[in-house]
């Protein structure tokens, strides 16, 4: 939330522009295959902004905690987040994975100053 109220306050008008993915959450396997119908990409990024910085047509940004480490545990889930931003690479947009809210921010910022990210 402090990214997207940071957003708010740095870029008014492209914080009208950024969702939350919402598109985590424990599934059985039939409600596994009922939301991938539906839509679920496992790995999407957490949030998309809408906005083109004439280099990309948006950003999807997947957001990680404060200190996050990659661990065994999380290695299958990550790959699949990257695997998705390289698809999103692939069709135009920007993508990358924040740290914390100054990772975050960095990103945000190269990215609508159209700068390397």
């Amino acid at each position: 939330m402090n990214v997207l109220k940071w957003l708010s306050l740095y870029h008014p008008p492209a914080s009208k522009c950024i969702v939350r993915i919402m598109n985590e959450g424990k599934r059985t396997a039939a409600g596994h295959g009922l939301a991938v119908a539906m839509g679920l990409h496992p790995g999407a990024s957490d949030l998309l902004l809408a906005w083109p910085n004439g280099q990309y047509a948006g950003l999807w940004l997947e957001v990680k905690p404060p200190g996050w480490k990659l661990t065994q545990s999380k290695m299958l889930h990550h790959q699949r987040q990257l695997n998705f931003i390289k698809l999103m690479k692939s069709v135009g947009y920007q993508g990358d994975v924040g740290v914390g809210f100054d990772g975050c921010v960095d990103i945000l910022k190269r990215y609508i100053n159209k700068t390397t990210v």
